[in-house]
């Protein structure tokens, strides 16, 4: 496992000289986590259930993580693979009459994110699962990564391809310089190779592709047309 040691020695000639390396790396790896979901930022996660006055499962996510990107409900005897649980944005669970708003622990309810109140630092998210008072009640997910400011030479680097890493540098030196088309260029390489990584793992880190619902048609908002598809004046 690359440390952030290891980047900076590894990566000197594309940080630039005056430069303070472990800023620039940070840099670096915050855009590409935030960007995509590279080749290990995705883990597997099993969480205790907490209920809500309702009696409704809810589960937390620790500052580690920035998302819940799947899950599936557990397996029974008549479904020993399990089933996919949809991932609902923050603005179904509002939705008069839908499936975010029943009670209960049917699957099709999926995974809903609670909006934060104020002072919240944590994200929250209702699973379908109901706790039973005195025992616990568990969620496996599969979760992304949050971006954690690297600081010590021992902290791992949440990107392992060098080659990205240095593209990304090269990309901000262009950014540095204002040329910004050969900033993107340089940032679409980058990200062409993880892409080409993640496709070609195997093994524990192989979750595969994650594909969002979208009932509402929200990532229409904003095109040219008026009329998306779901949408009617």
């Amino acid at each position: 496992m690359l440390t952030l040691e290891d980047g900076i020695n590894l990566l000197s000639q594309d940080i630039g000289a005056n430069l303070d390396a472990a800023q620039r790396i940070n840099l670096v790896s915050e855009r590409y986590l935030n960007s995509g979901d590279p080749p290990g930022s995705l883990e597997l996660v099993t969480f205790t259930v907490t209920a809500d006055a309702n009696g409704q499962g809810f589960i937390t996510l620790p500052e580690r993580y920035q998302a819940i990107r799947g899950a599936v409900e557990n397996p029974t005897s008549t479904s020993p693979c399990g089933i996919p649980i949809s991932i609902r944005n923050g603005w179904y669970e509002y939705a008069p009459g839908n499936l975010g708003m029943l009670k209960g622990s049917d699957p099709m309810r999926g995974i809903i994110q609670i909006p934060k109140s104020q002072g919240d630092t944590l994200v929250k998210y209702k699973v379908p699962v109901c706790p039973t008072p005195g025992q616990n009640s568990y969620f496996t997910c599969i979760c992304k990564l949050a971006f954690l400011q690297l600081e010590k030479d021992s902290d791992v680097l949440p990107i392992q391809n060098i080659g990205a890493l240095s593209l990304g540098l090269k990309a901000l030196a262009k950014e540095d310089a204002s040329d910004f088309v050969r900033a993107n260029q340089l940032w679409a390489q980058g990200r062409t190779l993880l892409a080409e990584q993640k496709d070609n793992e195997t093994g524990p880190e192989a979750y595969g592709k994650v594909q969002w619902e979208d009932d509402f048609c929200l990532s229409h908002l904003g095109d040219d047309y008026l009329w998306g598809y779901g949408w009617y004046g």
